[in-house]
């Protein structure tokens, strides 16, 4: 099957072969496509000028083919610049890569994490806080993957989180009334869960929010750490 002049961007690449390019991409109607861009990494002047387009954080127009689940890279072009991510910035776009690298299925439509990610990478481009566009990004990215964090009702009765309560997460089952008197790394104060919920995002409902994703991706993700975490430290 060959498909012609999708939307895409590049989420990682490694080294194939002697001249060529293993190229992971995200699109919106395949999802995460692997494919082998043949002769890329050559000295001619032809093939540095395709290497130079498959970079992170690039709109791009490809066109792939093959039977197996490892492709060929038949065409690619350019459709905008790419974003000029720095410093925290462009550390919190190469996590995000990774995590769709990671949780995303292959060749499995994905038109609203794509439109999501889009969103993403021009709003790092601007000035609101990159944690606040991190935490909206992963909770929205959790939801459209079935795996959404349901912040405003306790699990298996259905009743109100309230305010002034505290409550533990368990992975997919939800939050559950706690009532010991110590913190512990998955309890919760209902107050900064209503206001997760609401995209409240104050300082308290920040941190909140950052130990709570970090959970649950941390559970649907394994024991297998994320190498762009080690940029960050």
């Amino acid at each position: 099957m060959r498909v012609e002049l999708q939307a895409a961007y590049v989420l990682h690449t490694r080294s194939y072969r002697d001249t060529s390019l293993l190229v992971e991409f995200f699109t919106p109607q395949h999802g995460r496509i692997s494919a082998v861009a043949k002769g890329v990494r050559a000295s001619s002047k032809l093939a540095k000028q395709k290497r130079s387009l498959l970079q992170a954080f690039k709109p791009l127009l490809i066109s792939w083919g093959g039977k197996s689940d490892l492709k060929s890279l038949f065409h690619i072009e350019a459709l905008a610049s790419s974003y000029a991510l720095q410093g925290e910035r462009l550390f919190s776009a190469m996590y995000i890569n990774e995590l769709l690298s990671r949780l995303l299925h292959s060749e499995e439509d994905s038109e609203d994490i794509f439109y999501l990610y889009q969103q993403l990478l021009s709003q790092l481009n601007q000035q609101e806080p990159v944690d606040i566009i991190l935490r909206r990004f992963e909770l929205s990215l959790l939801e459209c993957l079935g795996y959404g964090i349901e912040l405003q009702s306790i699990a298996d009765s259905g009743e109100p989180i309230h305010a002034e309560g505290h409550y533990q997460y368990f992975p997919e089952q939800g939050f559950r009334p706690y009532h010991g008197s110590q913190a512990v790394l998955n309890s919760f104060s209902g107050a900064d869960l209503l206001a997760i919920a609401a995209q409240d995002f104050q300082p308290a409902a920040r941190a909140a929010a950052k130990r709570l994703c970090r959970q649950v991706l941390g559970f649907y993700l394994g024991s297998k750490p994320l190498k762009s975490r080690e940029l960050f430290l």
